[in-house]
């Protein structure tokens, strides 16, 4: 073994467990965008390049990043620094999503910034598909098993309930829930 490759085997142990490193580099290679110190344990991902990960985010096992469209530049799915994303959510890209800075995504949480038409002349797979990008403000948290839909922006600083069903945009500071979500109060207020 080359001393060069003794070298990087010794960093990798020393790092804690090798898989980890080894699986962002082989996402790196493929066009990722890792941030450093961003912890990253088995993930399914359909187009690498369309990751951006920002600096110290926590992605936990069993995340689905897909994006959902043919091979285009990247990236689309944009995540900025100390992002948490909990286990078993679910990014389902076609256009866009942007989460900010510091926000909380728990466990389970679907994104879906695609829906298919009504059009009763055709089947239900070959109705034609509307896209709208997704956007997270800073400092946002979202409950466990959150589905956000096309075209939502949530403020920054905004709370959204654990199952709600997020179809219209979110401003500010304000604390939603429900199904179809709806304000509750406004989150300065306790």
């Amino acid at each position: 073994m080359s001393a060069l490759l003794q070298k990087a085997c010794r960093r990798l142990v020393l790092a804690g467990s090798p898989v980890q490193p080894l699986r962002k580099l082989a996402l790196r290679l493929r066009g990722a965008r890792i941030g450093s110190g961003t912890h990253l344990p088995r993930v399914q991902v359909t187009w690498p390049h369309q990751i951006q990960l920002g600096r110290d985010c926590t992605v936990q096992p069993d995340v689905f990043f897909n994006y959902s469209h043919y091979w285009t530049p990247g990236p689309s799915m944009i995540f900025g620094d100390r992002v948490f994303i909990g286990r078993g959510c679910e990014f389902n890209i076609r256009e866009r999503i942007e989460v900010g800075d510091d926000c909380l995504i728990a466990s389970g949480c679907t994104f879906v910034d695609t829906n298919h038409g009504r059009d009763a002349s055709r089947a239900m797979n070959a109705q034609p598909l509307h896209s709208a990008p997704i956007t997270l403000g800073r400092n946002v948290w979202l409950g466990a098993g959150c589905i956000v839909l096309k075209g939502v922006s949530i403020g920054e600083g905004a709370v959204i309930g654990a199952g709600s069903v997020v179809t219209k945009s979110v401003p500010a500071g304000e604390v939603w829930a429900g199904v179809p979500a709806r304000p509750v109060r406004n989150s300065s207020t306790h």
